[in-house]
């Protein structure tokens, strides 16, 4: 991953959610209509790890969610490039929930 601003887009069996991340020096920074985004990860050539932090910032009843928690804890790992890539991310405390994401760079910051 390299610097800049990305769309990513998550989700497990039919729920699908986009957010929006800043990613700079292997922080991560975003939102998505229900949830601020923070994170780090570290890269090794195609492959990176890491951990997002979910802090609920509105309800929306409207909406399904994939974990209906106002913090969600979120190891990950997967594989990328500079502009796009995709991980599985597990949601600690929800024994067996997985969640795939994948993102692609929209722009330089």
């Amino acid at each position: 991953m390299r610097n800049g601003i990305y769309m990513a887009e998550f989700g497990t069996g039919g729920i699908r959610h986009l957010a929006i991340c800043s990613v700079k020096d292997g922080t991560i920074i975003g939102a998505d209509v229900t949830h601020f985004i923070t994170g780090e990860f570290v890269r090794k050539g195609h492959r990176f790890r890491g951990h997002l932090t979910l802090t609920r910032h509105s309800h929306r009843p409207d909406l399904r969610e994939i974990a209906y928690l106002d913090r969600i804890e979120s190891p990950f790992s997967g594989v990328g490039g500079d502009s796009f890539g995709e991980f599985q991310a597990e949601v600690v405390g929800r024994q067996g929930l997985r969640i795939h994401v994948s993102f692609h760079w929209l722009s330089g910051v």
